[in-house]
């Protein structure tokens, strides 16, 4: 063999060369003798009969990975993982020690140049544990009655932390814990990835007759991970613009390296907290309680009072204090979500491009004469007058522009134009994203007076409000992904705000 892979490696380049070892297994070992008899030692013609041929790995066809999984100990034993004896073949060649009468079918055989997974690990049998003990150290398999096999693979096993602090306390496990590498699989901390795993249960192809109303899989995601994440050091960051550093959005003076400082100072961040399991059940319960059965639409309170209502029955909520601290995570949440109703329903209001348009010509005509200290025409009586600083400042203040900030921002918005001008490109309110924020925000406030949405509350709407009402609906439903009822629901709730006088401007 040594002559051989020397040969073989003479002209290789690179670090991949051939390197051979363990040996053949006992059915492989039986056949190639009986080669070697056949032809008298002539080893050239055994080699003339092997055949290479293509290995597609696949776990359902039990090729090249295995898994295995603890059930009853009566019913299951080590042959599992190494093979057993085929009784019928025994007759046939006379013997249990013939390698033609043993089926090679464990689960290490099947997955040898592959992988095994061992779900549960720990929960293993002792038996078991032996087998891999041998195998993860010297990559080696005892079947029944055979010697010690060759096997090549990687075996991965999976359990919860209170398991595996139960192997570390284990003194009698030592071999089994110096052969362990522990790799630490945290829950998601993005709530991007959050999302997609309720998403996959829950949406219209999935559940019939009845709809989810927008938000509501993402205010359970947003409340499960917030759960997960330890409380920032710095006092200047909450835990919910915590969360929204790890899920890719900016925050003024937080770079990406902040971030990967954020998440190396959490030691524990993921490893404890509420799991998705949890939240499914929930979400599932909301579906089908018979208090929200005739209203057609799941909406994100719903589903929040079945995850508060769960935390008193939660198995793996230790303490009464880890409740209330979750309780005011929910708090939180609402508060977020309260936020972002109110921002679409904004935007919803304050859509009317032409409108915006307008307003945004308006100001920047302003700005103009402001920056070149010259008078604005009136276009009604044609007179020239003093820039509107009335106007320029209600846009401005939108977007928190202090006084003493006003002619930077001013100045600001002319050099953006005046760059565009001289690639010959035309100002669009659009491409400025603060400016766009305050036009609209501007708009809405000038138009939710002459809408009334409040009027929704005491059920009094005129014609022509429930018109621009209706109108505004038509936009949740087209742009936001809601749909009669919850575009209903989410206009209702947001008018019960304003009716309270609670409009906060959205940071």
């Amino acid at each position: 063999r040594k002559k051989m892979i020397e040969e073989i490696n003479r002209g290789a380049k690179g670090p991949y060369k051939v390197n051979i070892k363990g040996d053949l297994d006992p059915s492989s070992r039986f056949i190639y003798r009986e080669f070697l008899k056949r032809y008298q030692g002539d080893w050239v013609k055994v080699m003339n009969h092997i055949r290479v041929t293509r290995m597609l790995i696949s776990e359902k066809d039990r090729v090249g990975i295995g898994t295995f999984q603890p059930k009853d100990e009566k019913n299951q034993d080590s042959t599992e993982l190494t093979g057993d004896i085929n009784y019928r073949k025994i007759a046939e060649y006379g013997s249990d020690s013939d390698p033609r009468a043993f089926n090679f079918d464990g689960e290490f055989c099947v997955a040898n140049r592959g992988a095994i997974e061992f779900i549960e690990v720990l929960k293993l049998d002792v038996a078991f544990l032996y087998d891999l003990l041998t195998a993860s150290q010297e990559h080696k398999i005892k079947p029944k009655k055979f010697a010690q096999t060759d096997i090549d693979l990687v075996i991965i096993g999976h359990t919860n932390e209170p398991e595996f602090k139960k192997l570390q306390n284990n003194e009698f496990m030592e071999a089994l814990r110096d052969r362990t590498v522990k790799i630490d699989v945290p829950y998601i901390t993005k709530l991007k990835e959050e999302i997609k795993i309720y998403e996959k249960d829950f949406n219209a192809q999935r559940i019939q007759g009845k709809s989810i109303a927008p938000h509501t899989v993402e205010v359970a995601a947003m409340w499960a991970i917030l759960t997960r994440l330890e409380q920032p050091k710095k006092a200047n960051l909450s835990l919910l613009q915590k969360m929204k550093l790890y899920d890719g959005k900016t925050l003024t003076g937080y770079t990406e390296d902040n971030v990967k400082e954020l998440r190396k100072e959490s030691v524990r961040e993921g490893l404890d907290g509420i799991s998705p399991r949890y939240v499914q059940d929930k979400i599932s319960n909301a579906l089908v309680n018979d208090k929200n059965g005739d209203l057609g639409c799941v909406n994100p309170f719903m589903v929040i009072n079945e995850l508060e209502g769960g935390l008193k029955n939660h198995g793996l909520i230790a303490s009464e204090e880890r409740r209330r601290e979750y309780r005011e995570l929910l708090s939180v949440v609402k508060q977020e979500y309260e936020d972002i109703v109110k921002n679409e329903v904004q935007r919803a209001i304050s859509a009317d491009e032409d409108a915006i348009g307008k307003l945004c010509s308006n100001y920047i005509d302003n700005v103009k004469s402001y920056t070149q200290r010259e008078r604005v025409k009136n276009k009604y009586t044609g007179s020239d007058e003093e820039p509107d600083e009335r106007l320029m400042r209600s846009i401005e203040e939108k977007i928190d522009i202090p006084e003493s900030r006003k002619d930077d921002f001013r100045r600001e918005i002319m050099n953006y134009i005046g760059a565009l001008a001289i690639d010959g490109k035309t100002f669009d309110y659009k491409t400025n994203e603060r400016l766009h924020k305050a036009l609209e925000m501007k708009l809405f406030e000038d138009s939710k007076d002459t809408i009334k949405l409040t009027s929704l509350v005491s059920n009094v709407v005129d014609r022509n409000t429930q018109e621009k009402i209706d109108v505004v609906k038509a936009r949740l439903i087209k742009n936001y992904g809601y749909d009669e009822i919850s575009a209903t629901d989410v206009l209702n709730f947001v008018a019960s705000i304003f009716a309270r006088g609670d409009v906060k401007k959205r940071q």
